[in-house]
């Protein structure tokens, strides 16, 4: 089995070196409790990895080629500012040179209410060259679209299963957010039947791109079925979450859910739980394990 590393060393070594390749990993998180700065160190290790700055956890492993990130509702550079107030200069300088973005804000916002201003200037420039062409444009393009047989735009999820087919190959994928994604197509039982559909083939295709997807949701946005409907869809699904640790703190904590190919290697650790902890300077890492009480 081929393993990919998350570039996250503390947890590397715990797991066996990274994840299996092929593998659609769900990434379920309450708000704030490290699923977010676990995507964005890996992006930093996995490209400190890349240029010889680190070794990975283990010898076996296949670095992936790129890194992508697919945006739905945030802007790459609101993203890129964020990691920039997260980390350290250096870690900064890692994230911003190993990532690609590509960004489906148009796709996703077309068909809302939301001003095309807010989202794209590329659009909005668009529109208004086109309102400075005059009336003659206007009626030749339209009778070009009454001549011409109707087509149908293509969809987000469309739009974004031609993205993954070109770039997903030996590469991992990020979803930023799955939550957007999905609230996008839980309006009704046909589109969200559409939209796990959509889940079903993706992670049959990830086996045939080798890489890794992983999909980070915010918990309790959707409800407690469609995120049961999700898991099923997945190979592996990490919970992230805050616990008290004391009467005036609170705590980071992980645990597998489940992991195809993962959890039989791991002597045990469908049961633990991992306390983590986020540093500007060193980014996500593993603090410790323990057994999830009531599971000994």
């Amino acid at each position: 089995m081929e393993i990919i590393p998350t570039g996250i060393a503390s947890l590397d070594s715990l797991i066996g070196g990274g994840f299996p390749a092929g593998s659609l990993v769900l990434l379920r998180s309450e708000i704030g409790a490290g699923s977010k700065e676990f995507l964005m160190s890996s992006a930093i290790m996995t490209e400190a990895v890349k240029r010889n700055l680190i070794k990975p956890a283990e010898t076996n492993v296949k670095v992936p080629k790129d890194m992508w990130w697919v945006t739905f509702t945030r802007a790459p550079d609101d993203i890129l500012n964020e990691v920039a107030m997260s980390f350290e200069r250096d870690l900064f300088e890692l994230f911003r040179d190993g990532v690609k973005f590509r960004d489906f804000s148009e796709d996703y916002f077309k068909t809302s209410p939301v001003p095309i201003e807010w989202v794209s200037d590329r659009l909005k420039e668009a529109r208004e060259k086109a309102a400075l062409e005059g009336l003659s444009s206007a009626f030749a393009s339209l009778y070009r679209a009454t001549a011409a047989p109707a087509t149908r735009p293509k969809t987000t999820l469309e739009s974004l299963a031609e993205f993954l087919t070109d770039n997903a190959t030996d590469n991992i994928v990020v979803f930023y957010t799955l939550s957007d994604l999905a609230r996008l197509y839980s309006d009704s039982e046909s589109r969200w039947y559409d939209f796990t559909l959509f889940l079903r083939g993706l992670q049959r295709a990830a086996k045939r791109w080798g890489g890794l997807i992983y999909l980070p949701l915010t918990a309790r946005i959707l409800d407690e079925r469609q995120e049961e409907e999700i898991s099923a869809c997945v190979d592996g699904a990490i919970n992230f979450q805050w616990e008290a640790a004391g009467p005036t703190r609170r705590r980071r904590v992980m645990y597998f859910q489940k992991f195809r190919g993962l959890l039989p290697r791991l002597d045990g650790a469908a049961v633990v739980k991992f306390e983590i902890t986020i540093t500007p300077t060193s980014g996500f890492e593993v603090a410790r394990a323990e057994l999830i009480e009531g599971l000994r």
